[in-house]
């Protein structure tokens, strides 16, 4: 007697291959999935660490621009404009023994802090446009005060020739509408200039 033998070669079926496919599509989009969200939350914390950074550099710069008020070119106060949001003063920024005129302020389009300095000028008057200036970007005080002004007994004031202090604020945050929560960086500015009992 004669033995047959067949030969079996062993095969996938095109069931067993679409599932292995499917499982396989599966396995790499969650690896995508991962992969993309690793990235963006790294790429976010190092963006508000930056942003973070350069909000506390730009109260830096202001606490020793501030510090050194002084009367304006033409002898008026210290002091031009102090609202929660914009404020203009005098002093000499850049050591040249001239007063220059500079403005702190909001643009709440693009939630940047913006400065303008005003030089002088030949008759003294300010007139000029100014160089504008972006010192911090995500600022995010829309509802919140950038300046609290203080009297010299600490108590807040809204009249210009009693502040002895301020307090500068800023709320950071490069997505406001999502979490972490904002990021404030304070401080105080005392003005040398005016100072009287504090």
């Amino acid at each position: 007697m004669k033995k047959v033998v067949v030969n079996k070669k062993l095969a996938f079926t095109i069931i067993e291959i679409m599932v292995a496919i499917s499982i396989s599509a599966i396995l790499i989009l969650i690896v995508n999935r991962f992969i993309v969200q690793s990235y963006k939350a790294i790429t976010f914390n190092t963006e508000q660490e930056q942003a973070i950074e350069e909000a506390r550099d730009a109260l830096d710069l202001m606490v020793k621009e501030i510090r050194g008020t002084n009367l304006s070119e033409q002898g008026a106060y210290s002091l031009s404009n102090i609202q929660e949001q914009d404020f203009t003063y005098y002093g000499d920024i850049d050591g040249d023994k001239e007063t220059e005129k500079i403005r702190y302020f909001l643009d709440f389009d693009n939630s940047e802090l913006k400065r303008v300095i005003v030089e002088p000028g030949l008759s003294r008057d300010y007139s000029g446009a100014g160089a504008t200036s972006t010192i911090a970007n995500y600022v995010n005080n829309q509802n919140d005060p950038l300046f609290i002004y203080y009297d010299s007994n600490y108590s807040e004031t809204g009249l210009i020739n009693e502040v002895r202090l301020i307090n500068l604020q800023l709320k950071i945050n490069i997505t406001p509408e999502r979490a972490p929560r904002d990021y404030w960086a304070r401080t105080d500015v005392y003005l040398r200039n005016l100072r009287s009992n504090l």
